[in-house]
């Protein structure tokens, strides 16, 4: 507890600094990196004398023309100096050129204008003479023009002087003035090294691109724009090839999962997120604070993040504040999502399933007969034998009157479980500053509700980042990130019933939740056991049943810069974060889970727990501290050697705390609860419980990089990791990571001068090895505490023993290969990146079977294995580029083969183990059709098709037992795919024209397979519950041409039906319930408006932005008849990802 109050201090310590530094950046002077005078009616002469004297200027004149004695009031601030002479002359046109601190000025003749209109040719080329390839030539009274292959272009101008804009990605944009008198121009144009120059986010610190020797991709605020979320995570994907991001449900608030390059652990296969150098989550981040993305990859970046970054890292860089004038941006969004429409679930409806239910009561249909409203009816009226002996026209006028009136009930479950939802969002920032201090805070609020009444999601995050240059050597920063996120959701059951997604499903169509009075009704049908009766209806259990979940964080950052010169920095990080995470759930005693809670806790048959409801309450703080220091050194010789090293060093600490209580007797009114009062000490259970953890890590590190004539880059890594997870055996405690790559810059060799429409081409590769954590394991001795009843009336205290104790335990290793290329050719019209890597993890842990005298049944080990091996291929293409419009499409794709080389299986286990498969191996047990009774027939090893009895060894009037081992039993299944589609990517095309703005977004996975629910049960079906329409279409007498089973009855071929009925998995594990998963998404599609400019300042406003967006509008492959999502087919509880429309409005002034 000391701790945490001690980490809360240095909290309050960090708002406070963080608020100082802002106030003190908005102090500072107005001396900006561009341009800021004022000059007061004077002479044109003493204003550019201003200039030269503040910031160095020299200035050529000609002075033809030009009245320097000319009086002037000017104010410029944080302008260019073309933009500040041009208003020191207005209304006088000027050419302004600037090389160096030299700014040369002439007058703009007087146009000449000729009888006619004139085509005029010309040649664009660079700075070595070089012609320039797809420049666009544009002007305001013409569409323009581009230039050849040769950087040629004609363009038809009007008889008089024109001023053009020349324009080529990689080149600085430039204006020249064409005479009315040529015909034929020149124009050269400054390479802005773009290419040479750009950055990219890596291991601790930033490099150029141009000697990135990774694999590396980079998603920049403008990508970030189209792909408007809620969240960071689902920003992502399909943006990034070899980043796979997949949601498990569509409920507000939850978190998508996420993997790089497949997995690559057994049991832990956590990417590390990093959020501006400290760990964190893509959770606690807002999408409108994010600058870029960084997805590291390979080894080559990743090693150097030591024993964390085995899986990949996601490296967050937020907005900061930048040198100007304050700059306010306010945006909202409002997000309008439809109700569900459960029509592809494929429900019986009312007169389908009365149907059912009264076919199955006249076969005599043994399980469960009393259940369902058919049965009720005709057993309530006394007319049960009537109708089995003589079926619907032996019923009397008042049963047949009574279940057609089920029939012609029809409750829509669509419209009164689910509901439409609407999102808001507002974010506000405020950014600015000086050469001396930047600041940037931000202010967010979203609320989402989801489709399921009383579920939603909220979250608050507010950020304050400043940085102030103490003096010419020293920069100091600090950085504040709060953010609070509450989830509200329906009140979990073990049997799902509470789900409204599951109970939809299941609720029998002809049922109605309330009665004619108003008063709740109470669905018995879909309760898993008959004798419990305990009454369930959705709309009582929401309203008297409360599950929220409050996170609450805070992390604080501070940086300080210590630059010697160009060449050597000294930079220093502290870290600290709280995270606190509370869930409260709280059921009324007029509730169906208050119910079960009494049914469970019962002695002679009456429940011990007090009258009232429940309140249980989790409570998890977690703490971090993390402090590093680097040195950096970077120098280049003759233009030809680049050299660049680092050493630093990194100690993190983190503790963690867990409580737990619970109260029975709950009002919620009083808020107070009752005791409890045990039978007897057997049954008592725990109302409270207490945990904590510290886990401390310390590393050295060090990164060494050598670049030759811009062309040839070798560099590489290594870093020693520490924690008190292992070394119960010190040679253990310590890892050992590096990583060596290197690159060639093949467009760059002299015998490539020829090639000049190639930009860029790159030859790269990497090794490293890469470490993992496993947080779930321990080298110690491991017991659960609990008290076991010895005699009536004794107890004694005792300890289960849950894992026996390895000293050597370790950290698990990664060792891994990447070689790619990057081309980019026509100006970088086209951008090709491909990668293929190797990645084979090893002393990976997992469990190994020990003989039964060692006292332990099973021991963690480091000794499994597992490989990922893959390409990656990342396209960009400028494909039109004028004027008034732009085409640009961007496309990745991934192609990842996962198998588990060495991974442990327990002797007695019943299912194949995945060695040799892929992690998300699915077996199947192969079908071969159904008998002439309907029941499923089996391929066995020689494709021969054979009964159950036969295929699974059946011991004749063994009531289902078997004389399979379970060796044997593993062998009768057939591998038949991954869960993990192998084929991932995405694609996205954006249009520009004039003001408007229009962004596609598809992502898609291939190759995949899942386990679809059955359909239905041939055993124990319960027709009290609502089904699929699968089940009209089984084997009967009548429809013998279908692939679902009849259902089997205890009274006709028992040994099967026993079979069936005690081993739940093999129905569920038949190649029938096997779905392909391939579909393409289209995950957004956005149009956007830029308001004109001059109207926009009429209001005080830089810029103004309208836009609408649709997400999740439209799923395009494989069938998923009877689900609502392809990525929620293996799971019937699961909410879907919702379609959406979103308006938003975003204002920058």
């Amino acid at each position: 507890m000391n701790s945490s109050y001690s980490l809360w201090r240095m909290f309050k310590i960090t708002v406070v600094a963080v608020l100082a530094f802002m106030l003190s950046a908005g102090n500072i002077s107005a001396q900006t990196a561009k341009v800021t005078f004022s000059a007061r009616n004077t002479s044109i002469e003493n204003a550019l004398g201003t200039l030269k004297s503040k910031y160095g200027f020299s200035f050529v004149m000609k002075t033809d023309g030009l009245d320097l004695s000319k009086k002037v009031t000017v104010s410029v601030t944080n302008e260019t100096v073309e933009a500040a002479v041009a208003k020191i002359f207005a209304p006088t046109p000027v050419a302004v050129e600037v090389k160096s601190s030299v700014v040369y000025i002439s007058a703009v003749p007087k146009t000449i204008k000729t009888s006619s209109a004139r085509t005029v040719s010309g040649t664009v080329l660079d700075a070595n003479n070089q012609p320039v390839i797809g420049a666009a030539i544009l002007t305001g009274k013409s569409a323009g023009t581009t230039t050849d292959e040769n950087g040629h272009f004609s363009l038809s101008l009007p008889g008089e002087d024109v001023s053009v804009e020349v324009s080529c990605l990689g080149y600085d944009t430039k204006n020249v003035i064409i005479r009315a008198s040529e015909s034929n121009v020149k124009i050269f144009l400054t390479d802005n090294s773009t290419m040479l120059t750009e950055t990219v986010v890596v291991g601790y610190g930033s490099q150029k691109k141009v000697n990135l020797t990774g694999a590396i991709s980079t998603v920049g605020s403008d990508d970030l724009k189209n792909r408007a979320s809620l969240d960071v995570a689902h920003m992502l994907q399909g943006a990034v090839a070899g980043l796979n991001v997949t949601s498990a449900t569509g409920r507000p608030g939850q978190a998508a999962s996420f993997n790089i390059r497949g997995m690559g652990s057994i049991n832990s296969s956590s990417v590390l997120v990093l959020v501006d150098g400290v760990e964190g989550n893509l959770q606690q981040v807002a999408p409108n604070d994010v600058e870029s993305i960084s997805v590291i990859k390979d080894a080559s970046a990743a090693a150097i993040y030591g024993a964390r970054a085995a899986n990949g890292v996601i490296v967050i860089t937020t907005k900061k504040g930048k040198v100007g004038k304050p700059v306010i941006n306010f945006s909202t969004k409002l997000t309008y999502s439809p109700k569900l429409n459960i029509d592809r679930l494929n429900l019986l409806n009312s007169e389908e399933k009365v149907g059912l239910e009264l076919d199955l009561l006249a076969s005599g249909y043994p399980y469960r007969e009393t259940k369902g409203e058919v049965y009720r009816i005709i057993s309530g009226l006394g007319e049960l034998n009537n109708f089995k002996d003589g079926g619907w026209n032996a019923l009397s006028s008042s049963a047949q009157s009574a279940i057609n009136k089920l029939k012609a009930t029809n409750t829509d479950w669509s419209d009164i479980l689910f509901r439409d939802a609407f999102t808001q969002e507002y974010n506000l920032s405020l950014s600015g500053g000086s050469e001396k201090a930047t600041y940037y805070t931000s202010f967010g609020y979203m609320k989402e509700n989801g489709n399921v009444p009383n579920v939603s999601a909220e979250r608050l995050n507010l950020v304050m980042k400043t940085s102030y240059k103490v003096n010419s050597i020293l920069k100091v920063g600090a950085s504040m990130f709060a953010n609070r996120r509450k989830n509200s959701s329906y009140l979990p059951d073990s049997d799902g019933l509470t789900n409204p997604i599951f109970y939809s499903r299941l609720a029998n169509p002809y049922f109605t939740p309330y009665n004619e009075h108003g008063n709740y009704n109470y669905d018995i049908d879909v309760e898993n056991d008959v004798d419990m009766d305990f009454g369930f209806n959705p709309f009582e259990e929401l309203k008297n049943t409360t599950n929220e979940t409050t996170i609450n964080g805070l992390s604080s950052i501070f940086d300080a810069e210590l630059r010697f010169d160009d060449r050597f920095k000294f930079t220093t990080q502290l870290g600290l974060q709280l995270d606190k995470t509370s869930i409260e759930k709280i059921a009324d005693e007029e509730s169906f889970a208050m119910r079960k809670e009494k049914k469970n806790h019962r002695s002679n048959g009456v429940t011990y727990l007090p009258a009232g409801g429940f309140h249980k309450a989790n409570e998890n703080s977690l703490s971090q501290l993390t402090w590093k220091a680097m040195g950096e050194y970077r120098d280049t010789y003759n233009d030809i050697h680049e050299f660049e090293a680092m050493v630093g060093t990194e100690i993190r600490k983190t503790w963690e705390e867990k409580l737990y209580s619970a109260g029975y007797g709950f009002d919620r009114k009083t808020l107070t609860t009752k005791p409890i009062i045990f039978p007897e000490e057997s049954q008592a259970f725990k109302l409270h419980e207490k945990a904590h953890v510290e886990n401390a890590y310390v590393s050295a590190f060090s990164t060494l990089s050598y670049s030759l004539l811009n062309r040839y880059t070798l560099g590489g890594s290594i870093r020693f990791d520490g924690s008190d997870l292992f070394g119960v055996d010190k040679k253990y405690r310590y890892l050992p990571l590096y990583s060596v790559s290197g690159l060639w810059r093949i467009s760059q060799e002299p015998f490539m001068a020829s090639a000049k429409w190639i930009d860029n081409l790159v030859v790269r590769a990497s090794y490293g090895l890469q470490g993992n954590i496993d947080k779930n394991t321990s080298p110690f001795l491991l017991g659960n505490y609990r008290i076991e009843n010895i005699l009536p009336g004794g107890s004694e205290d005792m300890i289960d023993v849950s894992g026996a104790p390895n000293k050597k335990l370790r950290w698990e290793k990664t060792h891994s290969v990447n070689a790619g290329f990057d081309f980019a050719v026509l100006n970088q019209a086209i951008n090709l990146s491909v990668d293929y890597y190797y990645r084979k993890g090893v002393d990976l842990i997992g469990t190994q079977m020990l003989p039964l005298e060692t006292g332990f049944e099973m021991l963690t080990v480091n000794w499994a294995s597992m490989r990922n091996q893959g390409v990656e291929i990342a396209l960009s293409t400028r494909n039109v580029h004028t004027k008034n419009f732009m085409w640009t499409t961007n496309f990745n794709f991934a192609y990842n083969n996962n198998k588990v080389l060495k991974e442990a299986l327990r002797e007695d286990a019943l299912e194949p183990g995945r060695e040799g498969y892929p992690a998300g191996a699915l077996f199947a047990l192969k079908t071969a059709g159904l008998d002439e009774e309907g029941y499923p027939m089996f391929q066995d090893k020689d494709g021969k098709a054979v009964s159950a009895m036969e295929f699974f060894k059946l011991q004749e009037w063994g009531f289902g037992a078997t004389d399979l081992t379970a060796r044997e039993r593993r062998e009768l299944y057939t591998y038949v795919g991954t869960a993990d589609c192998p084929y991932t990517g995405g694609f996205n095309n954006t249009f520009t024209y004039k003001a408007f703005e229009l962004g596609v977004n598809f992502s898609f996975d291939f190759g995949g397979k899942v386990r679809s629910q059955p359909t239905y049960s041939i055993v124990d079906f319960d027709k009290g519950r609502n089904t699929n329409r699968d089940i009209l279409n089984r084997w009967t007498p009548e429809n013998t041409e279908t692939i679902f089973p009849v259902l089997l009855s205890q009274n006709e071929r028992l040994d099967e039906y026993m079979w069936y009925s005690n081993q739940n998995e093999i129905y569920r594990n038949l190649d029938i319930w096997i779905r392909d998963l391939n579909y393409v998404r289209l995950q957004n599609i956005r149009l956007g408006y830029t308001l004109p400019t001059n109207f926009t300042r009429t209001l005080g406003m830089t810029s103004a932005t309208v836009a609408i967006e649709g997400r999740n509008l439209l799923v395009f492959g494989s069938s998923y008849k009877n689900y609502l999502d392809p990525e929620t087919m293996s799971n019937a509880y699961a909410t879907p990802a919702p379609k959406s429309v979103t308006l938003s409005l975003n204002l920058i002034f």
